[in-house]
């Protein structure tokens, strides 16, 4: 298959997927879970208002047993990464040096997002 052929195979698909850029952080921690704890509820309340505001698309972190909060990933709605490493420095660990982060412009094309809402019991799962 020629160049331009395939190409043009990728921009069909391409034009078809949402394409929704949002800012990913790859949080690293820098400080010891000691160190860290005192600032959870802090770090919390933090993401929980970005969440409220909108912000916020996704966060969380890299499971590893017994760690509280570690390293972690937050998908952010941002529309310039000025704006986005703003909220990123304002996230009280990384405000407190206590852990840094990479920021990445990402652009979501694949994946299937399901809610199951009961509103009657005011419940959710995702299935």
């Amino acid at each position: 298959m020629a160049a331009d052929d395939e190409q043009r195979r990728i921009d069909a698909i391409l034009e078809q997927a949402i394409g929704r850029r949002l800012w990913v952080a790859i949080a690293h921690v820098h400080a010891d879970p000691d160190a860290i704890r005192p600032h959870v509820a802090d770090h919390l309340e933090y993401m929980i208002k970005l969440e409220r505001e909108g912000k916020l698309w996704a966060s969380g972190p890299f499971v590893v047993p017994g760690v509280l909060v570690g390293d972690g990933m937050t998908i952010l709605r941002a529309d310039s990464e000025a704006a986005a490493r703003a909220i990123m420095d304002e996230e009280p660990l990384t405000k407190l040096n206590l852990r840094t982060y990479e920021l990445h412009l990402w652009e979501l094309r694949e994946g299937r997002i399901s809610i199951q809402l009961n509103a009657s019991a005011s419940s959710s799962a995702l299935p």
